[in-house]
């Protein structure tokens, strides 16, 4: 006859009944923690493409929006004949956000000064990124049109 030790079936089962609770209270704290967080997607960054002139644009010249723009510690003031706004979100936010009326480009040196020395005639697109809803663009391309003529592009410090 086969002699069964219960002190040591009372100890198995007790440590199976530990480990069975601590995976079911493991269970529910994931599952807590992921019902907790807000599953929409969000727009990590904007990238704003803004296309005009400094103020006064040249006649005949069709304005999509007037923008202050602060660049190097001086204001200017930006014709936007195009102002585009491209978000990374994987849906568009139910509401598009109200632009700006006033907006900080930050970035390199030698891009910020294109901006500050474009000619009244120079088109200029800028191509910047941001967070959502913020009013600081930070500048990743500036391209003026005409290009200034040869020589004349030395920067002045």
């Amino acid at each position: 006859m086969e002699t069964v030790d219960l002190q040591a079936n009372r100890g198995r089962c007790g440590i199976r009944a530990a480990a069975v609770g601590l995976v079911a209270a493991t269970l529910t704290f994931i599952a807590t923690a992921v019902a907790a967080h807000d599953l929409a997607p969000k727009s990590v960054r904007e990238l704003v493409r803004a296309q005009g002139y400094k103020a006064p644009a040249p006649q005949g010249t069709v304005a999509a929006r007037e923008i202050d723009v602060v660049v190097l510690g001086r204001q200017l003031r930006f014709v936007a004949t195009e102002w585009r706004t491209f978000t990374t979100a994987e849906k568009a936010p139910p509401s598009p956000r109200p632009e700006p009326s006033r907006v900080a480009l930050q970035g390199e040196r030698p891009l910020l000064h294109r901006v500050t020395s474009a000619r009244p005639d120079q088109r200029i697109t800028i191509l910047a990124e941001r967070r959502p809803g913020s009013s600081d663009l930070f500048v990743l391309a500036v391209d003026l049109c005409p290009e200034a003529p040869a020589g004349a592009g030395a920067v002045q410090r």
